[in-house]
């Protein structure tokens, strides 16, 4: 009996690392052809309700969280190898903030907002220290001339302290995000087998889509950092800055250069050889989490129809993940 109980925990531990790495390594395509808004901050909170999933399910849960955050890591390197190396940084450091924080307090709703905010908004404030580490504080200054200089063509007031209301509202966003998927995850493990058992008696008759490859976005973010930086430079000069305009320029080609020619390289190139190793070294892991993966982004495809016909943008969220963790966790067909 006690055999059964510890196999039934391990097939779950594994279920749930699956549904993780398949979420990180190609569930952002179909949350885009849901045309789901804030779909990095959903595929975030998600990370939480899995992380606390998993700490709940665990007696040794430091062990467990990060053996599975480096499997998702892994399996994020096998089938994304050209992911930036933010999207790794923010899976390492929501697993092992979660390994941390759940080996320490116990699982409960207290417990768990602290972890939904902490590992959200260092996916908010990583985005913010990005574009600081590439523009600098230029793209401030600039925000703020421009729009002082409209303050005081149209009389308007406090408009030069926009830049700062846009900043806050970003992160609270995030951090409310975070409350939310606390606590969500507490009630989540109850929903989920609630909507197992309805899914039992429903079938869905139309034919599921494939969930979309994502298109690769390096032109679209060329795009946009040049944009910036003409925005950048165009107020500068017009403001008589050119020292500014040129130090720009120069600052943000030397953090670019920094970026993708030296630092993306290395990460590269260790990540790869730590790939190879872990591969080779302990595939039974890997393989027994790899053995879900097809199945459960067919399971995907599947809640994706039950979540299509709802018109409430929470609505779609909620149906699509309770409908694909029910199907992936404890609908056998």
């Amino acid at each position: 009996m006690a055999i059964t109980a510890k196999h039934q925990a391990s097939n779950l531990i594994t279920r749930l690392t699956a549904l993780w790495a398949v979420s990180e390594s190609g569930l952002g395509g179909l949350f885009h052809a849901m045309k789901l808004p804030f779909s990095g901050l959903i595929l975030g909170s998600f990370a939480v309700m899995i992380v606390t999933f998993l700490a709940s399910h665990s007696d040794r849960k430091f062990r467990t969280i990060v053996q599975a955050t480096l499997t998702v890591v892994l399996i994020k390197a096998i089938a994304s190898p050209h992911s930036p190396l933010t999207a790794y940084v923010a899976v390492l450091f929501q697993g092992l903030a979660g390994a941390l924080i759940y080996s320490l307090f116990r699982v409960n709703c207290l417990s768990s907002v602290f972890y939904g905010i902490i590992a959200l908004m260092e996916s908010a404030l990583q985005k913010l220290l990005m574009l600081i580490l590439i523009f600098g504080k230029n793209l401030w200054e600039a925000f703020q001339e421009f729009l002082t200089s409209l303050a005081k063509q149209f009389g308007l007031q406090g408009l030069e302290h926009l830049p700062l209301f846009i900043v806050g509202g970003y992160c609270l966003i995030y951090f409310c995000g975070g409350i939310l998927a606390g606590v969500y995850s507490i009630a989540l493990p109850v929903a989920i087998r609630k909507r197992a058992e309805e899914l039992r008696y429903q079938t869905v008759k139309v034919t599921a889509p494939e969930i979309p490859k994502r298109k690769k976005k390096n032109k679209m973010k060329l795009l946009g950092i040049m944009s910036i930086l003409l925005f950048i430079v165009t107020v500068f000069a017009f403001s008589g800055s050119v020292n500014k305009a040129v130090y720009s320029l120069l600052r943000t080609f030397a953090a670019l250069a920094l970026i993708y020619l030296i630092i993306n390289p290395l990460f590269t190139y260790f990540l790869t050889r730590w790939k190879d190793r872990t591969r080779n070294s302990n595939p039974g892991n890997l393989q027994a989490v790899l053995a879900f993966v097809p199945a459960f982004r067919n399971h995907a495809r599947t809640a994706y129809l039950y979540a299509e016909g709802e018109n409430s943008y929470l609505k779609k969220v909620k149906i699509f993940l309770l409908t694909w963790m029910a199907l992936a966790l404890f609908c056998e067909e």
